[in-house]
């Protein structure tokens, strides 16, 4: 049964919790809803109590005793005022608060609720873009951004690099759609149904990009491989693991983190085989191993020091942007590229070998989109192995046609051993 009692500053101060309840709670006499929460702690609050549409609501005054009691029932008359005309208190807070969130909150919100469906690669493209790009509005309620805001944040952002400033508008647009759909008023209805980026859509103000086309021409490659293995008569041992990886994703076509990714557990020698297990479509890729790619596992499998493939020093123990062994490789051999340029040179190369549509979509695991005959199709491992043989085969010749002397992609065993 409640208790309730006439508060005083003696009685308030003597209150205790009463054992075994995880609250105690005590009514003020003098004004019927207000009353004293006690935690097991002793932490002592003031709060309103009432039912709103046959809802039972409990709203938080404030502390005691930093609260005194006449405040308390002030502030108590006042809620139960807007209560009794049908005022839910704790929903009306709560959409308060949902119409000053910030940018960065509602990022904190979006990768809550969406995280464990996003690729590690799209977490820090975001947050990336939240904080090169649209850091100045991080700290902004979502409703300060404005379509003019957005229009003229985007014409500056493409002064600098037009792709940039559209990649960021796309995530801008992403948290604007999660925020409708997870900030609600008293009423269930989304706080923000007008998305601002679609002033750009309107307005027909996006730029036009060029899918970038980069990769290794065919005469590159002996040069490109001759650089390569100068890294391996370096003493620290992590050019090696950097050679290693970036022939790994030329002979493979793995996006960048995929390889990077790569553990021990993953490698498959009696089969010849290794899965990808963290891919961009969520789906594990299994692959058959070129004799090149079994040369490069078997090496770095019996020099890691742990369980990643490509491991480095890092927090995260495996290799993540080897920016340094790139440029070396780049004013060495003479060939500009980028890590995702090597995937490029493999589809390329596969695609010049007539390597059937099926199977490179495999190899390189684009999807099939609605493509309903592919559905059908079942790609064995196996089947994939001559395509991917018929690829390094090709690599391999390629770079000794174009010079003499230099090693077959992968395959030495050490440092000082010479090349075959």
């Amino acid at each position: 049964m409640s208790e309730t009692h006439n508060f005083t500053k003696a009685l308030l101060d003597e209150l205790q919790p009463i054992p075994g309840k995880t609250r105690s709670y005590f009514y003020d006499k003098r004004i019927n809803g207000l009353c004293l929460s006690i935690t097991p702690k002793g932490t002592k609050s003031f709060l309103v109590y009432r039912k709103v549409e046959g809802k039972p609501v409990r709203v938080t005054l404030g502390r005691y005793p930093d609260m005194k009691i006449e405040q308390a029932r002030k502030l108590a008359m006042d809620a139960l005022s807007s209560m009794a005309g049908g005022t839910n208190l704790i929903e009306e807070k709560r959409a308060a608060r949902s119409e000053g969130v910030t940018l960065s909150e509602a990022m904190a919100d979006y990768l809550r609720v969406r995280g464990h469906t996003l690729s590690p690669n799209t977490i820090s493209n975001y947050k990336t873009v939240l904080d090169r790009h649209l850091a100045n509005w991080a700290n902004k309620p979502l409703n300060y951004i404005t379509r003019d805001r957005v229009a003229r944040h985007h014409r500056t952002l493409s002064e600098t690099s037009e792709s940039a400033a559209n990649k960021s508008m796309r995530v801008l647009r992403a948290l604007f759609n999660f925020a409708n759909g997870q900030y609600e008023d008293r009423h269930g209805r989304g706080l923000f149904p007008d998305n601002p980026v679609s002033r750009l859509t309107h307005t027909r103000s996006w730029n036009k990009e060029t899918r970038r086309d980069n990769k290794i021409k065919n005469s590159q490659l002996a040069s490109w491989f001759q650089a390569i293995e100068s890294l391996y008569h370096r003493e620290d041992l992590f050019t090696h693991v950097a050679a290693d990886y970036l022939q790994f994703v030329l002979l493979t076509g793995l996006r960048r983190r995929e390889a990077a990714g790569l553990n021990v557990g993953d490698l498959d020698f009696r089969d010849k085989t290794f899965t990808v297990h963290k891919t961009k479509n969520g789906h594990p890729l299994t692959l058959p191993m070129s004799d090149n790619v079994l040369a490069i596992l078997k090496r770095r499998a019996e020099n890691t020091s742990g369980e990643m493939v490509f491991e480095s020093s890092g927090s995260s123990g495996q290799i993540n942007d080897p920016r340094r062994i790139i440029d070396y490789i780049r004013e060495a051999s003479g060939v500009h590229f980028t890590i995702h340029d090597l995937r490029r040179t493999f589809i390329s190369i596969a695609e010049s070998l007539d390597i059937p549509a099926y199977a490179l979509k495999r190899l390189v695991n684009h999807s099939t989109g609605g493509d309903v005959t592919a559905g059908y199709i079942i790609m064995d491992v196996e089947r994939l192995r001559v395509p991917m043989q018929k690829i390094s085969d090709f690599i391999n010749q390629t770079a000794a046609n174009n010079t003499t002397g230099i090693p077959m992609p992968g395959l030495r065993t050490s440092a000082t051993e010479s090349p075959l």
